[in-house]
């Protein structure tokens, strides 16, 4: 069981990617391992694979979350299975670019810098949300993950739980 010291808090820890899209279907495929943890009354767990349109209007249904953790392979040109923790800070592009995303958004492009970019801009994202990312190595169609992603898997569930029970910074490799 983890230790949180959280009280009456509501956490949404989310996975954002492709289905069986090898590394890049790390964020829906770990949102499921996590869900069979002990975690504290007030945690849920989501797949967001979805457009960011249909997000808000799925959170805006919900009595409102005190942070949001959102985990996702993500390509960055970084070390293949290098993991990324960071607290989202909020800066957003020109509005040019945020309705380029809103456009693309529409089309069902499943993007986790759409999501944060749409939900901030709207204002539908909680006030503490923090980002875990694991960069891909292999993104060809597929189930399984590179040895690379399968390595850092416990590393990224670390990250995970720091970033659900506290707000400080989070380790990364």
């Amino acid at each position: 069981m983890l230790a949180l010291s959280t009280t009456d808090m509501r956490v949404l820890i989310c996975g954002v990617g492709y289905d069986n899209l090898r590394d890049s279907s790390l964020g829906p495929v770990l949102i499921e391992q996590l869900r069979t943890m002990n975690w504290p009354v007030g945690f849920e767990f989501e797949d967001l694979s979805y457009g960011p349109i249909g997000i808000m209007h799925n959170l805006d249904s919900r009595v409102p979350y005190d942070r949001l953790v959102l985990v996702a392979g993500v390509k960055r040109g970084r070390r293949p299975g290098s993991v990324h923790a960071y607290r989202w800070g909020g800066s957003l592009p020109n509005e040019e670019e945020v309705q380029a995303r809103v456009a693309e958004a529409v089309t069902g492009v499943v993007s986790l810098d759409n999501l944060l970019i749409i939900g901030t801009w709207f204002r539908k994202l909680p006030s503490e949300v923090f980002v875990v990312e694991v960069e891909v190595e292999d993104e060809n169609w597929g189930s399984g993950f590179s040895e690379a992603v399968t390595r850092a898997i416990p590393m990224a569930t670390e990250a995970i739980k720091l970033a659900a029970e506290q707000s400080v910074s989070v380790p990364c490799q």
